[in-house]
This record gives C-alpha cells, structure tokens and sequence, in this order.
C-alpha cells in the first residue's frame, strides 16, 4: 500500500497544501481557506485514500484546522518551525521561500524522516481541558503581575509609603485601602481609630499591627507635585478595578482547575510529590497528559522539558549546550516543582546543595535536579503508583551500599 504524505503550511487566513507520493514526485498541491469550506475540500481531495496511508505534517498543533484533523483521526506529526528552518539548509527543494514551497518542504521532511517524528497523541478530554484552563490561567497570571508592577512603579513615583502597609500590594485589603486613600495627603488624614476600623472592615487577620502600619503613614516622605498626584491618583484608580477583576477570575480559574484535576484519575501521582499543590500538580499532569504511548523513554520528556542538554561529539572533542528548543510551558513548571521540592524532599536538598557546592549555578543546579525528577516521575507515571520519599531514600542508600561493595 503506498503512503501520501502531506505537508501543511499553516497560516491565519488560508493554508497551502502539498500531497507527495513515496517516491517524491507531487501528486497535488492546492490553497484552502480557514473555514469549513476549506475543510471539507482537504477532505474531500484526500477521501479516495485510508487514513492509515497518509501521513501529514505541520507546523503547529493547534487550532481549527488542526482539530479538525484530529477529529477525523488522520495521523498527525506536528514539528518546531525551528526544526523545519534547519532541514531547508539541507534540502534541494528549498531554494526560493513561499507558503507553496514551504508546504512541499514539508511534505518532503516527513517522507524523508517520519521515523524520527513522533505522532500527536490525542489526550482524554479531561487531560485536554485541564491543560486549557492551567495554560489560560498561567496568561491571566501574567497579566496580573503586569499590572501589579505597573502600580508598583507608580506608587514609588508619588506614594512610596503604600508599599510598605502591606504584604502584597495587590491582595485585597491593600487595593481596598489605594481605593479609598490614593494620595499621601488622603492617607495622613486619617486617624488611628479610623484606621483600626478600616481594618476591621476588612478582616484583616493581623489587628495588632494597626499602630505599626498608621505610623508608616505619619512618617514624612519627598512630596511629590500637585499636578503629578493628580495624574497619578487617576491612573491607580483606573487600574485598581482591573487587577481586582483579575483576582477574581484567578479564583474562579483555580476553583474550576480543582474540579477537573481532583476527578482526574492520575491526580494522585502528582499530589503525593514532593511540595506540588494545587498551582504546579494540575500543570506537571497536563504536560505529562495520560497517553503512556506518547513516550518511550524518559529522555524523551527531559528533552521535550529542556532539562536535558545538547550533546555534540566528534572525536577527542565533547561540548555539552543549553537546550533551547523545548516546550517552554513544561520547562517553568517543571523548574518551579524542582524548586517547591527543595524545602519538602531530604534527597533533593542534598543534590541541589552537592551541585551548588561544585560551582553549578542556582539554576543550573535546579535544572539538573529537574532532570532527576523527570526520570522518577516518568516511572510513578508509568507504572501509575505514587511518590514515597522514605521508599526512594532506601532506595538511594541500597545503590550507594552496593556500589561501595563493587569497589
């Protein structure tokens, strides 16, 4: 049975196709548009053949094209725009850039080297909308520290004081307090019965302070003109409401993340590692998915994590890289699990302080403590069983008896 391979060059408005037969002639090429007409063009062109003989590449893996075609379970291998820029320098069709051209390099790359692509792995739906919602609210977030340090930035120009009422500038009794005092001369009329009862209002949980946080406020600081204040209170009112509206959607996020992730049936592999709660657990497991045949290897995730680095040998000479191309999204989480275990795992705090010892930066040390992490997880994964620290302690001190044996 012979195979077509199709190359896809994605775009917003339209997408060019190149379908190529084995042994590298064009059997069509053609443009359809983003819509469903478009759609039901690709299919129809491709309707005389079985899924199973085509294999399709492309450049993204996402989208209203590509779920469609996951939805009619054609065999998808997305790729690194990165990966395809390198194959052009050694390719002999690619003299010349154009969309078309860019489908039919395409098309060529994975009639060339499928073997070396791996195949999109459809998720459970309830792997897929957790990993919607964690990614949404990782964008929300973003835009919450953006705005906080906006109002930071401005607070310091006219009212430095109001930084340091409070333990965060953007929790809610501190905006509450911007939005009814947001100038130092609205803030120094106030007493400190009025004060404590403003405190009281909002429940604030540590009363006994009232006197620290009022004096702070009494104390004389650069005076800032009159006309800039004015502009500047403006401002912080207009971006107080906004960041607010932000903490409420996070929290209304983090409730909706906690229903999905706490009927997800692998949640507690993740629960039970060490110092992962509700903010990393949800996103280690959506980047991990639920597909066990989507890796074979866990150097495959540490590659895919971008805490293994490139390797490069050639005779007497070895050069060790960062690595760059990686999913960004599962390298964060992935650092900030490392870094949450550090304070929770006896292992973990010993390999990071060994390695920090030996001169490796902050960061090179948590990468490579990452890269630990991926290998025991990718096991618990595997063999869906749960993290036991007291279990993988033996487990280091059985190998580090066994090696002193050998010696």
């Amino acid at each position: 049975m012979d195979s077509l391979f199709v190359g896809i060059d994605w775009a917003n408005q339209h997408h060019d196709i190149c379908i190529m037969h084995d042994d590298g002639s064009v059997f069509k090429e053609f443009r359809i548009s983003n819509d469903s007409d478009g759609f039901a063009n690709f299919d129809a062109q491709l309707k005389p053949f079985l899924k199973e003989q085509i294999f399709i590449c492309i450049e993204t893996n996402h989208g209203l094209l590509f779920e469609h075609l996951l939805q009619f379970n054609y065999r998808l291998f997305p790729i690194n725009p990165g990966a395809l820029v390198d194959y052009r320098k050694t390719d002999n069709i690619a003299k010349n850039k154009n969309d078309k051209l860019d489908a039919r390099l395409l098309a060529n790359y994975i009639r060339k080297d499928r073997n070396r692509l791996r195949e999109h792995k459809m998720n459970s739906k309830s792997t897929q909308i957790l990993k919607l919602l964690t990614e949404d609210r990782q964008r929300l977030l973003k835009e919450k520290v953006r705005m906080e340090l906006q109002l930071i930035d401005t607070l310091k120009l006219y009212f430095p004081a109001a930084l340091k009422l409070f333990s965060d500038i953007t929790n809610q009794i501190s905006l509450a307090f911007l939005s009814q005092y947001p100038t130092p001369e609205k803030a120094k009329k106030l007493t400190l019965k009025r004060f404590q009862s403003f405190l009281k209002k909002h429940k604030y949980t540590k009363p006994q302070r009232a006197e620290e946080i009022f004096s702070i406020l009494q104390q004389d600081y650069p005076i800032a003109p009159e006309i800039f204040v004015q502009a500047k209170e403006r401002f912080v009112k207009a971006i107080i409401p906004q960041i607010l509206v932000i903490v409420q959607q996070l929290d209304d996020y983090d409730r909706e993340i906690k229903k999905h992730y706490d009927l997800h049936p692998d949640k507690d592999i993740f629960n039970t590692l060490p110092g992962v709660g509700m903010d990393i657990g949800p996103r280690l497991l959506s980047c991990f998915g639920d597909r066990r045949d989507r890796f074979t290897h866990f150097n495959n995730i540490q590659c895919l994590a971008g805490t293994a680095p490139v390797t490069r040998e050639s005779g007497r000479s070895r050069h060790v890289f960062f690595r760059f191309a990686c999913n960004k999204t599962f390298r964060n989480v992935v650092d900030q699990m490392a870094f949450a275990s550090l304070q929770r795992s006896l292992w973990a705090k010993n390999y990071y302080d060994q390695l920090r010892k030996k001169g490796n930066s902050h960061h090179s040390a948590l990468r490579n403590l990452a890269n630990k992490w991926i290998k025991i997880i990718y096991q618990l994964w595997v063999t869906r069983t749960t993290y036991d620290e007291n279990y993988h302690l033996a487990q280091i001190t059985k190998r580090a008896l066994a090696k002193k044996v050998a010696i």
